[in-house]
């Protein structure tokens, strides 16, 4: 047998195995949560610039619950919001992060001509909006200990109530709730990780799996709730209303999307009120 054939035979198979457990799930799983929470992915992707001020505005205007973006640190260690550990694509200049100082960084230009933001300035802008925050801890690894000066910002600006900290560094995440029991926490799973069991901290508020992930192995789902944990789903290669749409038919709590306008048509089509991000229950 051909590989090309194998690949199809076997894509076909998954596919199958794929829609008959879903379909088992929706028929036994419990009732919907009553409020789901729309997270703008870097502020909502799809709609403005990402992890720009104006995305984030945007993201305020369109009455998202939170504002998700990505946390780094320069050189001169200065906190500050990118996707990438380079700022190759979305900026005027070539280089990683961690090997520039924030002046160097703060000359550069994002695609939209705004400069690139401290971490800082994010918080203190979404505590004017009165939107809450969802920061990911990226390429840890780079930056020890950042967890604990990105939660000293979000204490200096009390903000901690509005604040949620992600990262699939779980390592960093246990450090933050040993440091302030009160911060949320979103263990962040990927494409192979399907047992939210092992997911760390233990306490840890919130499971954020790949949507594609949950497709495979919907049960994360209950398996979460019967733990007392909320999921909320971020997308892949599939960001699209379509997906949107039968994550919320799933159960899930939150969706981080790049289109947050759509995500909160179709979660008031599934619930008539949501919640803000000051009323999440945990």
């Amino acid at each position: 047998m051909s590989i090309s054939k194998t690949l199809r035979n076997t894509t076909i198979l998954l596919t199958t195995i794929s829609a008959a457990n879903l379909a088992v799930y929706m028929a036994m799983r419990g009732p919907s949560p009553k409020q789901v929470q729309i997270i703008a992915h870097r502020g909502g992707a799809s709609l403005a610039p990402e992890n720009t001020e104006a995305a984030f505005r945007n993201a305020a205007r369109l009455q998202a619950d939170w504002i998700e973006f990505d946390v780094h640190r320069t050189r001169d260690g200065v906190l500050v919001i990118m996707h990438d550990d380079t700022v190759n694509r979305m900026t005027s200049g070539n280089g990683y992060i961690k090997d520039m100082t924030w002046s160097q960084l703060y000359e550069l230009r994002m695609t939209n001509g705004e400069h690139v933001m401290k971490f800082e300035e994010v918080v203190a802008l979404a505590k004017e909006l009165h939107i809450g925050i969802l920061a990911e801890l990226k390429s840890t690894f780079y930056y020890p200990h950042i967890e604990e000066e990105a939660l000293r910002i979000v204490r200096h600006h009390r903000f901690v109530e509005n604040t949620v900290f992600a990262s699939f560094d779980w390592d960093a995440l246990e450090h933050l709730k040993e440091h302030e029991p009160r911060i949320k926490v979103a263990a962040l799973m990927g494409l192979t990780q399907w047992d939210v069991r092992r997911a760390r901290p233990q306490h840890a508020e919130i499971i954020a799996p790949m949507a594609e992930t949950t497709l495979l192995n919907p049960w994360m789902i209950s398996q979460a709730h019967a733990m007392g944990r909320q999921v909320w789903v971020w997308f892949g290669a599939l960001d699209t209303p379509a997906l949107y749409r039968l994550m919320l038919q799933m159960g899930v709590d939150g969706l981080i999307v790049n289109n947050p306008e759509k995500a909160k048509t179709l979660a008031h089509q599934n619930h008539p009120i949501t919640t803000s991000s000051k009323e999440m229950g945990t």
